[in-house]
């Protein structure tokens, strides 16, 4: 791999640039110039509203404006400052998409900050509506969990020398961690059984999230979901509640089996680093609002009486009951979360690992035959075709697993 490696910058070195500066490079080289000014003037603006944040906060308080009102201006300018940083990544990937195969995976990853900032701020002014802005960001996260899994699978595949299944089946049995080993059955044997494991355990979150999604909106319409009711045993909240969980936790557990198998193979993409900005986004965001809900429960957190508004108060805005006020916090929260998750995500995929230099090795995923349209980049991006072979493979898997097992039993 390291030889690999070198062989790619020597080739680099050596490749043809011309003995004096062509028009090509004098305009790649202005852009490059214009991006880093772009680049430093932004980083300054954020510098700059970061800094006069907290005594525009003062202000609005010494004047009296509603906590809902400052919560909703904060979120929205972390919102304006989060979304402009991911754009400017997309872009540059579309416009240097040498490597389909990897950064179709990327950019949809990388669009996790705008959909999580705009859905939660939509679900922070409109909080009637929040159950439908919170389905489409909730969706999106199973989304995601299953590009990195791709992202990862397809860099294996494609971009080393031996192939996924060959380098998985050199590998020594893996076993469950820690207690779970005594709880689970005997951990498949490593090769194709093992990356099935791992592919139907993530594919499963990526079937059951929609599908608690729409029980939650189908429930709430009719009265009987308990938004924030975790106890409540007469309302839908907690059951919906613990098949999300334990498909969620199942997913990213058989990532992690995945990651610790491969995770050699996957150092020159620095795996780790992309690993811990997705887990932070999807696992601790979900565990962050599950402790607000807690805190306000337990009256940690003070819930307003129901009536206290202000004068020329919308009544909607300020009625907000313990699950209104826990959802909130939570929403406002992941907007000025989805700040730092941007500048992580760009360190985390630089466009630079894709240029055909240290950030991958040349394989059937690299185009080497040209520029693409940018047209045909963006289109590329919204293909979802493999999502759905991927369903469909994974559904008929189970319904045949099912069937086996029922011939067998009767």
């Amino acid at each position: 791999m390291n030889a690999s490696w070198a062989r790619l910058d020597e080739e680099a070195l050596r490749a043809p640039h011309g003995s004096a500066s062509s028009p090509r490079e004098n305009r790649r080289s202005s852009d490059s110039f214009l991006r880093k000014i772009l680049k430093s003037t932004w980083v300054l603006v954020n510098v700059l509203v970061l800094i006069a944040m907290p005594l525009i906060i003062w202000d609005m308080y010494k004047h009296d404006m509603e906590t809902h009102f400052i919560a909703w201006f904060v979120a929205g300018v972390f919102v304006l400052l989060a979304v402009p940083i991911t754009f400017y990544e997309v872009a540059q990937h579309l416009e240097h998409y040498h490597m389909p195969r990897l950064q179709r995976y990327v950019i949809r990853i990388l669009w996790m900050v705008p959909i999580y900032a705009v859905d939660c701020w939509l679900a922070l002014r409109f909080k009637e509506q929040t159950i439908y802005f919170d389905t489409i960001r909730e969706c999106y996260e199973a989304y995601v969990i299953y590009n990195f899994y791709n992202y990862c699978t397809v860099y294996l595949q494609e971009f080393t020398t031996t192939g996924l299944e060959s380098i998985v089946s050199r590998k020594p049995q893996q076993q469950h961690l820690g207690p779970l080993r005594f709880l689970l059955p005997e951990m498949p044997k490593m090769g194709e059984p093992f990356l099935r494991l791992c592919r139907h355990g993530i594919i499963n979150y990526v079937v059951v999230r929609p599908i608690i999604s729409a029980a939650e909106v189908i429930c709430d319409a009719n009265g009987v979901l308990g938004d924030g009711q975790i106890l409540n045993p007469l309302v839908a909240f907690p059951y919906l509640t613990l098949v999300n969980n334990a498909s969620q936790a199942w997913a990213m557990y058989c990532l992690i089996l995945f990651y610790r198998a491969t995770h050699e193979e996957l150092a020159p993409i620095r795996p780790f680093a992309k690993f811990c900005t997705v887990k932070a986004v999807v696992f601790l965001s979900f565990w962050q609002g599950q402790s607000i809900m807690l805190l306000v429960k337990w009256g940690v957190i003070p819930v307003p009486e129901n009536g206290n508004v202000a004068k020329g108060t919308k009544p909607d805005a300020a009625d907000y009951d313990a699950a209104d006020v826990a959802t909130g916090m939570q929403e406002f929260l992941i907007c000025v979360e989805m700040f730092f998750a941007a500048i992580a995500h760009a360190y985390a995929f630089p466009v630079s690992e894709y240029d055909g230099g240290r950030g991958g090795e040349h394989g059937r995923g690299y185009n080497s035959g040209g520029a693409r349209a940018f047209g045909d980049n963006v289109r590329d991006m919204f293909d979802l075709r493999d999502v759905y072979h991927d369903v469909v493979t994974f559904s008929e898997s189970n319904k045949d697993e099912f069937w086996a097992e029922v011939n067998f039993r009767y």
